[in-house]
């Protein structure tokens, strides 16, 4: 097998070092990783957990920082950051890696329901989504859905004995991150996943309701589902720090779930990991601490 360098754009956040920690594990001598970053001291942080990788620091604004990054670099996974400027990022990192002339493979982390350009957030990957396919570069597209770790951001609420999640009666499937980085993975070390779209969800459709009973039966305390209304999700999330761009995309996203757009269990996260997901019952429970 020849030499292969993976470069993760966006390694720090959740999903990189998800899928860090499964390529790890995967590593040879012939296989290197390269975490790409914003900050040395998200560098310091990463080598300390993963002395095996390389690292180097980009700014997805100055495409003239990329360069370097990519030397020698055969496969890529993009992970756009939480920003407006999604799009132009994802333009900055495709043009790049054709002008590298040595990358063999594009992974693009995208969301379910990206080719429908219904809301903010799917326009946005989607724009990214289509430059990267009139590139020529060989794509593959992995589309996600909520995570079961954004639980952690309403883990205050859980404590209080409340789920305070604004998508009324409506059904989806959360998604666990650990698995989205093995599915990662996998098509990065793996063939047959050229000018692919694999829309992946979480393993069983669920309301608010059912993650609430949930929540209940795992920590043993008593938490109720309230469905806020849209104005009020929009103020807890703007007097938590989210911009007003994002928490509007999210507005936009829990409408989706609320009106059962989402209500969908796919086969490709499974058939990618090659075991079961993770149910949310089984996040729970390994993070209980965090909720009770």
């Amino acid at each position: 097998m020849n030499n292969q360098t993976t470069l993760i754009i966006g390694a720090a956040g959740n999903n990189g070092v998800a899928t860090i920690e499964s390529l790890v594990k995967k590593q040879d001598a012939k296989n290197t990783i390269r975490a790409a970053v914003r900050s040395a001291d998200k560098t310091a942080e990463l080598k300390k957990k993963f002395p095996s990788i390389e690292t180097v620091i980009i700014d997805l604004d100055k495409p003239e920082t990329l360069t370097a990054a990519y030397e020698g670099v055969t496969k890529v996974f993009m992970i756009p950051g939480n920003v407006e400027e999604r799009e132009q990022h994802a333009k900055n990192a495709i043009d790049a890696a054709v002008q590298a002339g040595t990358v063999q493979q594009f992974l693009f982390y995208s969301v379910v329901g990206a080719e429908y350009e219904a809301i903010l957030f799917a326009k946005q990957f989607r724009a990214g989504e289509k430059y990267l396919e009139q590139s020529g570069l060989n794509w593959t597209h992995l589309r996600t859905i909520f995570f079961q770790d954004n639980f952690f951001g309403w883990a205050d609420g859980v404590k209080q004995g409340g789920l305070y999640f604004g998508v009324r009666d409506g059904n989806f499937a959360p998604l666990n991150v650990a698995d989205i980085g093995e599915m990662a993975a996998n098509v990065l070390t793996t063939s047959g996943h050229d000018n692919k779209a694999y829309n992946v969800t979480g393993p069983e459709l669920l309301t608010g309701k059912d993650m609430a009973k949930v929540f209940t039966d795992v920590t043993g305390k008593d938490v109720a589902y309230v469905s806020p209304t849209p104005e009020q999700t929009l103020e807890s999330l703007l007097s938590t720090g989210w911009p007003q761009w994002q928490a509007e995309g999210m507005l936009e996203l829990f409408e989706v779930f609320a009106t059962n757009q989402a209500a969908v269990v796919s086969p490709d996260g499974e058939q990618l990991l090659g075991r079961p997901l993770t149910q949310l019952k089984d996040f729970i429970a390994a993070n209980k601490a965090a909720f009770v």
